[in-house]
């Protein structure tokens, strides 16, 4: 008997990073556009545009997370840990406002979904996002360009386990890999101050969102006018390699009404109960 494996939901949906052309292949991908050819490794299509800009300081991005990681103590999977993201605070107990800000946002967010939408998340790194999407009937896409197995994509298997293979791709936000209109909606979580170019990748998130779908940014820091984009508090982060930008709420705007997005709701990370 010959057992195949069926593809993750949402593989007809990639196209060429770099011309936007179909792609074809199982153990490898090749465009039929322009010819170029992308690896599958570990069932992660690898789905970068080597000719891009900004590839190299990307490329020390990611080497800087696995490094950062290693070195501050949380490079190493914690089942418990992992399994309850992003509801740290509520359901282990942290008193971390930084996950508290993502716990409030994930939640406005799965308040946009209904079942049968497509969904993208950008920058997903361990892919935590999918187990609350897909249980909400939709299916889930998940890219980032950290594909290490302990704190990038390849510890998405560990979500799969719960809720069904999905598709995983190593990609850039600066150049999505995914044909125009593919999602209903694509978010981010505190992922677009690390874009090289902002309005860029809204203008890539908007592309492959759905006429009529959602775009939605969550949990990003931002500046008061006039002060400095300098933030000490990234200094060790940038030390790594990490790129790391505060952007003001109305740069963020502007960057969302170039790409022809019209924003719907602002709205602070945390919530305003205090």
């Amino acid at each position: 008997m010959t057992v195949v494996a069926a593809a993750p939901p949402g593989v007809e949906l990639l196209r060429c990073p770099a011309c936007h052309g179909r792609l074809e292949g199982t153990e490898g991908l090749a465009c039929r556009g322009c010819g170029r050819s992308y690896p599958v490794v570990a069932g992660i299509p690898r789905l970068l545009d080597e000719t891009a800009p900004g590839v190299a300081e990307k490329a020390r991005e990611a080497e800087g997370w696995v490094a950062i990681a290693r070195d501050q103590g949380w490079y190493e999977p914690d089942d418990e840990v992992d399994a309850a993201l992003p509801y740290l605070a509520r359901d282990l107990g942290w008193d971390d406002l930084t996950w508290k800000a993502n716990e409030h946002s994930f939640d406005l967010l799965l308040g946009l979904l209904e079942p049968g939408m497509r969904v993208l998340e950008v920058g997903a790194a361990k892919c935590w996002g999918a187990r609350h999407v897909i249980e909400a009937g939709c299916t889930y896409v998940g890219t980032d360009i950290l594909a290490d197995p302990n704190i990038g994509l390849g510890r998405g298997a560990f979500y799969e386990r719960e809720v069904g293979p999905f598709l995983r791709v190593q990609a850039d936000g600066e150049s999505l890999p995914f044909e125009n209109g593919a999602f209903d909606v694509t978010y981010c979580v505190a992922t677009l101050h690390h874009a090289l170019d902002l309005g860029r990748m809204i203008e890539e998130m908007a592309r492959v969102t759905t006429r009529g779908g959602s775009v939605a940014a969550l949990n990003e820091g931002t500046r008061a006018v006039y002060r400095s984009g300098e933030a000490p508090g990234q200094a060790e982060e940038r030390a790594y390699g990490i790129n790391e930008h505060v952007h003001t709420v109305y740069a963020y705007l502007w960057a969302f009404a170039r790409a022809g997005l019209v924003v719907r709701r602002i709205e602070q990370a945390d919530g305003y109960e205090e």
